[in-house]
């Protein structure tokens, strides 16, 4: 992947932000990682692509645009295309003594993503209302995010069609569930 840095500029005055350009597998449409680091490294950053992140195990601070929240294991965010973001491990990720990993699973998949079937086909009108409100970053409360992060995992384990499959029928239960909340103001 490539960055880019760029100035941005927010309520408190002009900022760094790094555009990210991830590239994908001529062989696919989604970006399905398994990530295992000693802390979050990505710094705040911004792509076109939208982006799903399942923290199995961590735990700090989350920032998607004008929102800070914490995060921990089990948090599950759905970004928008275009959207600031990073994950900021707690302290004790930096420590000499600290034994603690950061296990979380990232999908990424293009803004342009089955763009003339969502827009058309009434099947997919959940999930293009879904994709509007990720624009704000959405995150699913806890329950909910346990029992779909189990079928996120399964995405590791597929390739091909069966994932592509796979992968819209999950969208499809994010976009129909009302156990979430918008992050960023407009």
């Amino acid at each position: 992947y490539c960055i880019i840095f760029t100035k941005t500029k927010f309520s408190s005055g002009p900022m760094k932000i790094m555009h990210e350009q991830v590239s994908f597998s001529p062989n696919t449409s989604l970006k399905v990682k398994w990530d295992d680091f000693p802390h979050f490294t990505y710094p705040w950053h911004f792509h076109s692509e939208y982006e799903i992140v399942f923290v199995l195990k961590s735990f700090g601070k989350r920032f998607v645009a004008d929102n800070i929240d914490t995060f921990s294991d089990g948090d599950l965010v759905m970004l928008g295309s275009d959207l600031p973001h990073f994950w900021k491990s707690d302290d004790a990720y930096f420590s000499e003594s600290g034994n603690h990993r950061v296990n979380a699973l990232v999908i990424q998949f293009s803004k342009d993503f089955f763009a003339s079937e969502i827009e058309h086909y009434p099947e997919f009108h959940s999930i293009k209302e879904l994709l509007k409100r990720s624009a704000h970053g959405i995150k699913f409360h806890a329950e909910f995010s346990k029992k779909i992060g189990v079928e996120l995992k399964k995405l590791l384990k597929l390739k091909d069609l069966e994932q592509m499959l796979f992968f819209l029928k999950l969208l499809d239960k994010l976009a129909r569930t009302d156990q979430y909340r918008l992050l960023a103001s407009d």
